[in-house]
């Protein structure tokens, strides 16, 4: 089987010993890399794109929320299923993974076997699901091409103005501030202005066809940030 379609992303902060997660997926035939610092899961994920991240959220403090969440929300690493793993099995956490993007949220005890299996099957759906082509009013973005087409004629855009358009079109009328955009789109380690993303707002609109106000695409929500329409 292709390595490729194994290939696992576990964050978990105890080691490769016996009995542990590593071990487990290991031994399942999982190509797995483990990152057990939450400043580096992003960058891992960019780098290895695997087919799931599996998270033991025990072993670490309420910032693997937003760690979780925003693999969820950025465009290169959405792709991969999301499995969580606690002991915590309230309801308010469940519904929270859920809001986070969790493809599966496992409580514990959980068997080995189960693991592994549930894990499994997410992937499958994962794969089946995934959306190749997002189709908004005459514009249809084609993700494994990297590719827009405008009534029937491609537009040629850039990387950064291509995960623009396909993070506010993929959440139509979802309103992004400045600062989101900046964060999914540039990431945070980049240093980039709020007039950055006007600029490339403007000319992304120029790429769509239009040169006047208002747009019939991707509307300014004044003092805020913008929205696909």
């Amino acid at each position: 089987m292709d390595m490729g379609k194994r290939r696992i992303l576990l964050v978990d902060k105890l080691d490769n010993s016996e009995g542990s997660l590593f071990t487990l997926m290991d031994n399942e035939g999982f190509n797995v890399t483990r990152v057990s610092d939450l400043d580096f899961v992003k960058e891992a994920a960019l780098e290895e794109k695997p087919k799931a991240v599996v998270v033991n959220c025990d072993t670490f403090d309420s910032r693997i929320w937003d760690v979780c969440k925003n693999l969820k929300d950025d465009f290169d690493t959405r792709k991969s299923a999301l499995v969580m793993l606690s002991s915590n099995g309230e309801e308010s956490d469940i519904i929270r993974a859920i809001q986070t993007g969790a493809d599966d949220y496992v409580v514990r005890p959980f068997s080995n076997r189960s693991v592994v299996a549930r894990m499994r099957a997410v992937i499958g759906r994962n794969d089946r699901n995934e959306s190749k082509k997002i189709k908004v009013k005459d514009i249809e973005i084609d993700l494994d091409e990297h590719k827009v087409i405008k009534s029937g004629k491609t537009i040629d855009l850039t990387y950064i103005q291509f995960k623009l358009l396909y993070l506010l079109a993929s959440r139509r009328d979802s309103v992004f501030s400045r600062k989101e955009i900046l964060e999914k789109v540039w990431g945070r380690k980049v240093y980039v202005t709020n007039r950055t993303v006007d600029v490339h707002i403007k000319r992304l609109r120029e790429k769509l066809g239009e040169y006047k106000y208002p747009s019939q695409y991707i509307e300014t929500i004044h003092g805020t940030g913008y929205r696909f329409l």
